[in-house]
This record gives C-alpha cells, sequence and structure tokens, in this order.
C-alpha cells in the first residue's frame, strides 16, 4: 500500500479520486483523502485551478524528510531541469519533539534567490 501511495501522480483533483478509491480498500486513507478534499477546496475557494494543479505523493521524500504535512514546491514551467525555485510546508512533529512534547502549528519555506535571479536573467 505504501508504494502504491508514493506513486500517486498526476493533477491534484485525480489523484484525490485515486485516493478516494485506494480507502475503500485500505480504511486508513480516509482521513488523509479528507485532508486533501479540505485543501483543494481551499485552494479553489481562492481561484487556484486545482484540476490543472500537478500533485506527486513523493514530492519532498529526499529533501524535505523534518516535514510531516502538507508539502509544496514551484517550478519553472518551461525549465523542467531548474531546481524548484521555492518549497517548503508543515513541521508540527518537528516542533513537538523540540518542544519536548509541547507542539505548535508550524509551517516554513524556502525561495532560491539563484534561481530566481536565473529565471529573470533569460527574460532581460
Amino acid at each position: 500500500m505504501v508504494e502504491t501511495v508514493l506513486a500517486l501522480e498526476g493533477n491534484s483533483s485525480d489523484v484525490l479520486i485515486k485516493l478516494r478509491d485506494m480507502a475503500a480498500s485500505f480504511p486508513s486513507l480516509k482521513a488523509p483523502a479528507d485532508a486533501m478534499e479540505d485543501r483543494l477546496q481551499a485552494l479553489a475557494a481562492r481561484r487556484v485551478d486545482v484540476d490543472n494543479l500537478p500533485f506527486s505523493a513523493s514530492f519532498g521524500r529526499t529533501n524535505m524528510e523534518y516535514y510531516d504535512g502538507f508539502v509544496f514546491g514551484f517550478t519553472a514551467k518551461n525549465h523542467p531541469n531548474f531546481p524548484v525555485v521555492a518549497s517548503g510546508g508543515r513541521y508540527d512533529a518537528l516542533t513537538q519533539v523540540l518542544g519536548q512534547g509541547r507542539s505548535i502549528a508550524a509551517v516554513g519555506g524556502v525561495i532560491r534567490p539563484e534561481v530566481l535571479v536565473a529565471l529573470q536573467e533569460e527574460i532581460a
């Protein structure tokens, strides 16, 4: 099941349908599917086109391991070989460990200025 979940990739709306289908056989996936649906509805309410929003369940698994919730990344559409322009996510569990059991909601991110400069130089 873990490998199947990590292989989920595509536009967010389609992935949610696949996740809901998987939850029929694996009830432990219902809560993550509900959370994904809530997040997509919140994004859609802010006029984000979630039907064309790419999703990859394995995103961030190699370089953002301390994140334990929603993670995000922004890429340069016309430069697939460029590194991620900006990325981040939630890391509530890390604050619980560092806070000796006291947890606070936490979100962090990074913008890579060298990538922005390279993109700006290309436009100029």
